[in-house]
């Protein structure tokens, strides 16, 4: 049995062996705690990387330092995709609709910026007064989820990077975590539509923005587990404004989803992946596939 690590935003400039060291330090730390490590009975464990290849390929103003800026720089055709989902990881954030409204009020475009330019950058305003930090990785997360979903262009090229690592007909369990969530889905989709199941014993998904109505209605119905996937399980720390709904509903993804949506990741960031490999519950769902 092997196991593949899918990543999510923001990792340009690394490389698959910093992914794989980064992951497995805290995985190996939380099964030393629970008093057995079964990685040692994996055949491989390898990790996906493709985020210098996203950071290529995705929109100038992803990299703007100041948000509101960013905003007002994104495509028209941006802004219709992550308008509302934007709003609703503002709001879980602390952001009120008030401080929307208020900046909305202020705002000024040139003629001939689509219908939602106004509102989308009022957001951004109104999360930069509440949090920088948090905004510029939900309108990143935003930006590269639209880039890999409405790109064919980038689509074809994440999916040419990532592909291989699923070609083997070995049992595997994939870990994914934000974005990469969204990589694995549609590749595991992929196979199964196409007559090529994987075996899959245990697919993973932590942080995942597959909750957002954007996201979602990137990938046509039906919407449910892979049919080369054993076991789904969806992780998620409530506070995590990424993973904006943290349970994946039924009506949603089917009923085959299990969800754990309490996972505590700490306040300074709930969306880390290395917090997320330290949840006990987590490091189970591993160890029962293995075995």
């Amino acid at each position: 049995m092997r196991m593949i690590l899918v990543h999510g935003i923001s990792q340009e400039g690394k490389s698959e062996q910093q992914i794989h060291d980064e992951w497995l330090g805290p995985l190996r730390a939380t099964f030393t705690r629970l008093g057995n490590d079964p990685l040692g009975r994996l055949t491989r464990i390898d990790a996906a990387f493709y985020g210098d290849l996203l950071d290529e390929n995705s929109s100038p103003w992803l990299k703007s330092e100041v948000l509101a800026m960013g905003a007002e720089e994104a495509d028209d055709e941006f802004d219709e995709f992550a308008v509302q989902a934007f709003e609703e990881m503002a709001l879980v954030i602390g952001v009120t609709k008030e401080q929307i409204e208020a900046e909305a009020a202020e705002t000024t475009l040139p003629m001939g910026k689509g219908p939602h330019k106004k509102w989308m950058k009022a957001i951004a305003r109104a999360v930069e007064t509440v949090s920088p930090f948090k905004g510029t990785i939900a309108l990143r997360t935003l930006g590269q989820a639209h880039a890999y979903i409405r790109n064919q262009h980038v689509h074809n090229l994440v999916n040419g990077k990532v592909r291989p690592l699923f070609e083997n007909d070995e049992p595997t369990i994939v870990v994914s975590h934000s974005l990469g969530t969204i990589v694995s889905y549609a590749l595991l989709r992929e196979f199964a539509r196409n007559k090529r199941p994987r075996q899959i014993p245990l697919w993973l998904t932590l942080g995942s923005p597959l909750g957002i109505d954007a996201v979602r209605k990137g990938f046509t119905n039906p919407r449910v587990r892979p049919a080369n996937v054993a076991r789904w399980v969806n992780g998620a720390d409530p506070e995590d404004f990424v993973a904006l709904r943290p349970a994946l509903a039924a009506k949603d993804y089917g009923p085959d989803v299990e969800n754990i949506s309490d996972i505590e990741n700490g306040w300074e960031n709930p969306h880390n992946i290395t917090a997320y490999l330290g949840d006990d519950r987590i490091a189970k769902a591993i160890a029962d596939a293995i075995s």
